[in-house]
């Protein structure tokens, strides 16, 4: 896996429907960090309803260019 961002190995993966399109977020380490990509993920996780769950997705690919 390579990193969307960076280019470098990547060892984060993530698919994100982006209205009825998966987009698939791949990360090096230091890229996950500086978008805060897994606090974005848990964000989704724990999503009291879906609109917060398409914030937080929405909130994801925002931060990485998407």
């Amino acid at each position: 896996m390579i990193c969307i961002l960076c280019h470098k190995h990547a060892t984060f993966e993530h698919t994100v429907f982006k209205g009825a399109s998966p987009v698939k977020v791949t990360l090096c380490p230091e890229c996950t960090t500086k978008t805060g990509a897994e606090g974005h993920v848990a964000a989704m996780k724990t999503a009291a309803d879906k609109p917060a769950k398409h914030a937080a997705a929405e909130a994801l690919l925002k931060a990485v260019g998407r």
